[in-house]
């Protein structure tokens, strides 16, 4: 989202040494500058409002390697996560990777995952949604020792800026999305949320008893941190 108090600077693009193009944003907020790459990996440089141009392209060379190592990452991260749906003519799935294995989805005709031809983008999102909700609740039965006490419910729904959350009176709420992700991914999510009904807060206390919970959680953290943006545009809300 662009703030109002940022503004694209009148030469809007400068180069690293080996060329990848980068985007300028002056913001009067910026106390120096930093640089950013998306999902996409599509690089920017912020520049604070005093920040001269010379100073943007010598930032910019200075930090060539690190700009072009993180857009290419971005980039990779992005096409893998496109090979979780494959489409057909009309742009509808024919095949999802689900829990780690592709399965086929056909449309208006019999097949274990049969759509109907109308309405049927609402079915398939109902489909998933029913086994985010068996997955998150196998992994909350299997802790269920580890915890102090269960989480009061579970709901499944597409969070826009949350892959779950945790209410003051007990109930987890998680994005039916996880489900394609790696399964791993999911539980490290669910057993975040379950943390959290000992430690509300994210303290290293939290973040232990995520560990306890899950074991090497932080490879799973960074695989959403890396991929979520992607893992949320697979599938438009029906």
């Amino acid at each position: 989202m662009i703030r109002r108090s940022q503004s694209l600077d009148a030469e809007q693009v400068l180069r690293t040494s080996g060329g990848l193009p980068v985007a300028i944003r002056r913001s009067p907020r910026a106390r120096r500058m930093r640089l950013t790459v998306d999902a996409h990996g599509n690089a920017m440089v912020v520049l604070p409002r005093r920040a001269s141009m010379a100073q943007a392209r010598a930032f910019v060379l200075e930090q060539s390697a690190w700009l072009e190592r993180h857009a290419s990452r971005g980039v990779a991260a992005g096409e893998a996560m496109q090979e979780q749906v494959q489409p057909d003519a009309q742009g509808r799935p024919t095949r999802i990777m689900l829990r780690g294995e592709w399965t086929d989805v056909v449309w208006g005709r019999h097949g274990a995952w049969r759509l109907p031809e109308r309405g049927g983008a609402s079915h398939l999102e109902q489909r998933l949604r029913e086994l985010a909700r068996a997955d998150a609740q196998q992994v909350i039965d299997r802790q269920r020792p580890l915890l102090a006490r269960p989480p009061t419910s579970l709901t499944i729904r597409d969070q826009s800026t949350r892959w779950g959350s945790l209410s003051g009176r007990g109930t987890l709420s998680l994005s039916w999305r996880l489900v394609m992700a790696p399964p791993s991914v999911l539980a490290y999510v669910v057993n975040h949320e379950l943390a959290h009904l000992r430690h509300p807060n994210h303290s290293p206390a939290f973040w232990a008893e995520v560990e306890r919970l899950m074991p090497g959680h932080a490879i799973h953290r960074h695989w959403l941190r890396r991929q979520g943006d992607e893992l949320r545009r697979l599938l438009p809300s029906a």
